[in-house]
């Protein structure tokens, strides 16, 4: 089947070239001919599509056998690994002869080696970045050539190595070598825009990066190229907004790099005195915001609980903090990485509305929530955790749990931090209830 190419992907994307196919790998799979888009049947991610991407991935060099056999199959009998391996080549040229493809053998075993026909040439987009890269490597005494080199790899990048297909054994393999050939290229870029004090295309460049690779410190750069712009603001709300997503969907705290460069742009700032009303208002709490308990990344919630303990050492005000754990009727975490997702996202809200507006809390794994209650003795406590339990289950469905520890803090009994968490209940309702202090 033949679709009109939707897209341009990159300078290098090949347009209205006949008799040439274009193959794309970097981020989502696809193929086209004579500028459009070619089927390769339902199943895009089949054994019979893997042998064609590990074909043309590896060019003219070609591919043996017994590599072609250990990255498609377990390591089987050999006469098994042969016989598959034909009845997948069989396979391959009746299905691409019926989408489209012009005709030809397609895939041909020379000597226990497979190669992509050369009857029909093909233009790979993973096989040009890495060709552009060796060309950078070779020019670095020729710092333009290696930027236009490398520049021009980098556009081409559009994301991970078949990412449909990312748990592959050789798909991770190849991903990772293509990845640090990446990361080469912009950190290269990045220094040397900065030395040309090019910091509209700085920031650019790291901003895809990030896109990219989001838990990779990208944004650093990103931060260092706005305060160089002046633009202070933008680079503390990225500051927060990264290290939100690092709490909820790694459990991590913002990397020493992106500490430090928060307190460089801090230094840097300077701020007149007139501005505080500006400042106050960009403080304030949207109004939908105060309908229910505040929620905060897990950094900021050890800076309130911390404060919340000194505040406790003043005045005597005992505090709960309290764990939620998503568990099935079992007492078990859940191992379905969507269904765990979507539960975590109803316990998020079953909290929120369930606590006093005073009250805070935060993500602290994909499974955990933590709670932080002011003012609250050992028997509220149970009121609260009983509340969520009941609201959870009427959201979530009975085959549903959430497992919640407390721990019920007075003044100055706040030296083991977190430490309770370690070894909280797992049972279907646990409430644990210690004074400490």
């Amino acid at each position: 089947m033949i679709k009109k190419t939707e897209e341009k992907r990159g300078d290098f994307a090949v347009q209205s070239r006949k008799n040439i196919l274009s193959v794309y790998m970097l981020g989502r799979f696809s193929v086209e001919y004579g500028g459009q888009i070619l089927s390769l049947g339902r199943n895009s991610f089949s054994k019979l599509i893997q042998l064609l991407q590990i074909v043309w991935l590896a060019g003219e060099k070609g591919v043996t056998k017994d590599d072609l056999a250990g990255m498609l199959y377990d390591r089987d009998s050999l006469s098994s690994l042969s016989n598959s391996l034909n009845n997948l080549v069989y396979r391959l040229r009746k299905i691409l002869a019926e989408n489209g493809f012009p005709k030809s053998l397609y895939v041909i075993n020379q000597d226990g080696v497979y190669f992509w026909d050369r009857k029909i040439p093909v233009w790979v987009d993973a096989r040009e970045f890495e060709r552009l890269v060796e060309l950078g490597d070779r020019k670095r005494q020729q710092e333009k050539e290696t930027f236009q080199y490398y520049k021009k790899a980098e556009e081409l990048y559009q994301g991970e190595l078949l990412s449909a297909i990312s748990t592959e054994n050789w798909v991770i393999v190849e991903s990772l070598r293509f990845k640090r050939m990446y990361e080469k290229a912009v950190s290269w870029l990045g220094d040397y825009m900065k030395r040309q004090k090019d910091y509209p295309g700085m920031y650019q460049l790291y901003h895809q990066a990030a896109q990219v690779y989001p838990f990779d410190n990208w944004q650093v750069g990103q931060m260092e190229s706005m305060a160089y712009m002046g633009r202070y603001k933008e680079a503390f709300l990225l500051y927060d907004n990264t290290a939100k997503r690092y709490s909820e969907e790694m459990g991590l705290p913002p990397s020493d790099k992106m500490l430090e460069c928060y307190k460089t742009m801090s230094r840097q700032f300077v701020s007149r005195p007139d501005v505080l009303k500006n400042i106050r208002a960009e403080l304030r709490e949207q109004e939908d915001e105060k309908i229910n308990a505040y929620y905060c990344s897990l950094p900021s919630f050890i800076d309130i609980y911390r404060l919340s303990a000194r505040r406790s050492e003043r005045n005597g005000q005992p505090f709960c903090l309290m764990l939620c754990t998503i568990t099935d009727y079992e007492g078990k975490v859940i191992q379905n990485q969507e269904k765990l997702k979507a539960r975590s996202e109803i316990l998020r809200k079953t909290i929120g509305r369930a606590l006093r507006r005073s009250d805070v809390y935060a993500k602290y794994s994909a499974s955990q929530y933590l709670v932080l209650l002011t003012g609250v003795r050992e028997e509220n406590c149970s009121v609260v955790g009983k509340r969520i339990s009941r609201n959870f289950r009427d959201l979530s469905g009975k085959q549903a749990e959430v497992a919640i520890s407390t721990d019920v803090t007075y003044a100055g009994g706040y030296g083991n931090d977190f430490g309770f968490l370690n070894a909280h209940k797992k049972n279907r309702f646990s409430l644990s209830c210690r004074k400490t202090g």
